[in-house]
């Protein structure tokens, strides 16, 4: 059963029922600057883990309207090096800092992931060592997904990574992140992926990307066309959707060009029955025993 709530605010504390997992997005745009859909981020909270999946434009704002203040937030999965995944990262990092966060950061993320947190760390080497003494902050601890082999325990909460189909770059992957005998898949930015399709079969909650437009756009944009091989359309979707049976699904990282997402859902409607709805930035679920869905309105 899928539950709603409205509220005007959400107060969020340091505790959390344990039967219950929670995920708020925390930006769900894309590259494109957008003041109410910010960079690609979700905060997953259990007990006292607290897991980002990708650290987009304003993660750090994001924290904050939440109240939440860094100090767990101590493991972060990168979905691939796009920079509108990864832009927030710096931002997010220093300023845990500057709130006097003491633990490490564990960053992981595809090849590479090594190689840009020294890059962040050699590019604020002057702030650091101006606010710092005695190598007294919280560092970046860096691994590469093919180090890790296919999962990472935190409490209750399992993340295993997989590769998606991201077409022009090999290291994109998505994630299932298990809780007790419930399962919520992330698919990252992809196309149709077999392995998304694998590993959202019967799940809870499937957190999926989706790119549309007008025809008139399609038609005479060659370089939207070619975004699209990239991506998901409505059809891929629909074909995703019937095949795996989430119980609910929440699109994410919307790439819509002159459509609207009422016009979406109607398309995606006519062929799927399922439960699906658009993310928004700020918006809060809670699995467990039902699914309920806080939103914040603005």
């Amino acid at each position: 059963m899928i539950k709603y709530f409205f509220i005007i605010f959400l107060i969020t504390t340091n505790t959390f029922a344990s039967d219950v997992i929670n995920f708020t997005f925390l930006g769900t745009g894309t590259p494109r600057p957008n003041i109410d859909k910010l960079g690609p981020s979700i905060l997953i909270k259990n007990s006292n883990h607290e897991i980002l999946l990708d650290v987009g434009r304003g993660t750090s704002i994001r924290l904050n309207q939440i109240g939440n203040n860094f100090s767990k937030v101590n493991n972060v999965y990168i979905s691939h090096l796009h920079y509108d995944h990864i832009i927030g990262l710096a931002d997010f990092w220093l300023t845990s800092n500057l709130w006097q966060k003491k633990e490490n950061i564990n960053i992981y993320g595809p090849k590479g992931i090594k190689k840009l947190c020294q890059n962040i760390t050699n590019s604020y080497a002057e702030d650091i060592n101006y606010r710092y003494e005695k190598n007294n902050y919280s560092k970046l601890n860096c691994d590469s997904y093919d180090n890790l082999g296919m999962t990472v325990k935190h409490g209750k909460i399992n993340v295993e990574f997989f590769k998606n189909s991201h077409g022009h770059i090999e290291e994109s992957y998505g994630f299932k992140v298990r809780f007790k005998n419930k399962s919520v898949v992330y698919s990252g930015d992809t196309s149709y992926s077999q392995n998304v399709i694998d590993a959202a079969k019967g799940c809870d909650i499937l957190i999926h990307e989706v790119i549309a437009s007008s025809k008139k756009l399609y038609d005479n944009n060659d370089k939207l066309r070619k975004v699209f091989k990239t991506h998901t359309d409505i059809n891929q979707l629909i074909k995703i959707l019937n095949i795996t049976n989430p119980k609910l699904t929440i699109l994410n990282h919307a790439l819509l060009f002159g459509i609207s997402e009422s016009k979406v859902l109607n398309k995606i409607k006519k062929e799927y029955n399922g439960d699906i709805i658009f993310a928004k930035d700020l918006m809060s679920v809670d699995l467990g025993n039902e699914i309920s869905i806080f939103n914040i309105i603005k």
